[in-house]
């Protein structure tokens, strides 16, 4: 049998030949994208969900590639003693979670072995640790968005099958806030909705239905106060503008950026892909100059209004474009945030960010694969002095990861 080392990334299960066949297969470990790993009689590996390493499972293998095969377990028949009750009941039915099996300090452990897997697997990078772990309390209820797919077949509310179109009917989603699983009951008593509709709710019980009329909710922006390093901001969130989806973990996740930098408040900063400013006015407040950068029309109108309400600190800027367009043409910058899109820093950003020679740059994602990519493309310039993990999705096999890297 040959041991498989690869990565587990950017496999699309509805473009693999489906099958129907069962095995009884002993489980390896975990890798990425939720899964573990296991080998048919044939030795071929297969990616399984919702189990763990060293238990035997009857399994339903439903893709499969020349190279692999994906499958579900039918039976567990030997329990690991990490196993726990999942709370949600539609937990390995609907598509949201990954971990609810596990207790949440052993989610972390896992999620803490699979970046540092990533990074050594597809960085090249052997000596990489994991310096701090940013918990989230609550582990469960902490969503703050969410979007409901509508399957008119069924007239089903809900979410996703894995690797599939169908839409499993919820009541209830163990992992979002309060708010919004009280506006899906709304919704679901309302008419039927013709079509997938997003809920935002906030700490302040500020809730918001959009794209669908219900009676009792706005479909509008909502607004969201953030405190964090003894400031309060506070933010307007359009329908279509982006925001961090844990509004427990947000403050902590700011203070550890803050953190990073001088406590002179000297430097110039470039915030690259900052949205509706969200990291930018925070750090405004530390710096003697902060530029924030984003192509979204939505998130950069946010930010300016947010720059308004907030004071209008004339040390702040947003400017509208694409990150790669306008970089180099910014002049020096002593740090460099990037929060960039899943698919991470196209090479011109890269080479920009090399050229402008930042004494730091502070790297934040939530794909913890193109995050090691392009780490790695700097490493000849840049060491990590910190990586820490950020838990903005518990019960999920979703990471985000904040590095500080400097210069050599």
């Amino acid at each position: 049998m040959t041991e498989f080392d690869g990565v587990v990334e950017n496999i699309n299960p509805r473009k693999i030949k489906s099958v129907k066949r069962e095995e009884t297969l002993k489980i390896v470990k975990f890798v990425n994208e939720g899964m573990c790993l296991a080998y048919d009689a044939d030795s071929k590996p297969v990616f399984v969900r919702y189990v763990l390493p060293d238990e035997l499972v009857r399994v339903n293998i439903y893709r499969e590639h020349k190279d692999y095969a994906i499958a579900e377990p039918l039976e567990i028949l030997e329990a690991s003693a990490a196993r726990i009750e999942p709370q949600c009941a539609y937990f390995s039915l609907c598509g949201g979670c990954d971990y609810q099996m596990l207790d949440y300090d052993t989610q972390l452990e896992v999620k803490k072995a699979l970046a540092i897997d990533t990074f050594k697997s597809i960085g090249k990078m052997e000596d990489v640790e994991i310096t701090d772990v940013i918990k989230s309390d609550p582990c469960y209820n902490y969503r703050n968005t969410e979007t409901f797919k509508v399957g008119m077949r069924y007239k089903s509310i809900g979410f996703f099958r894995k690797d599939s179109r169908f839409v499993v009917d919820i009541e209830e989603c163990k992992i979002a806030m309060n708010g919004i699983n009280k506006a899906l009951n709304a919704v679901r008593n309302g008419d039927y909705p013709k079509h997938n509709f997003k809920v935002r709710t906030t700490l302040d019980g500020d809730t918001v239905i959009n794209w669908i009329k219900v009676d009792g909710y706005r479909d509008s922006e909502v607004y969201e106060t953030v405190s964090a390093a003894g400031l309060s901001i506070k933010y307007k969130i359009s329908k279509d503008s982006f925001f961090q989806v844990n509004d427990y973990v947000i403050p902590l996740w700011i203070e550890k950026i803050i953190s990073f930098l001088d406590k002179n408040k000297n430097e110039r900063i470039f915030d690259l892909y900052c949205g509706i400013g969200l990291i930018t006015l925070f750090v405004g407040h530390f710096s003697s100059e902060t530029i924030g950068v984003e192509l979204s029309k939505s998130s950069i109108k946010d930010a300016l209004h947010n720059l308004d309400i907030n004071g209008g600190a004339s040390n702040v800027k947003f400017i509208e474009s694409a990150v790669e367009e306008v970089v180099d043409k910014l002049g020096r910058a002593d740090v460099v945030i990037i929060d960039p899109p899943r698919k991470g820093i196209d090479q011109k950003t890269l080479d920009s960010i090399l050229d402008i020679s930042p004494k730091k740059i502070i790297y934040s994602s939530c794909k913890h694969q193109t995050m090691a990519r392009d780490i790695s493309l700097l490493s000849n310039d840049y060491k990590i002095k910190e990586l820490a993990l950020v838990d903005m999705f518990p019960q999920t096999r979703h990471l985000e990861l904040l590095a500080l890297l400097v210069k050599k």
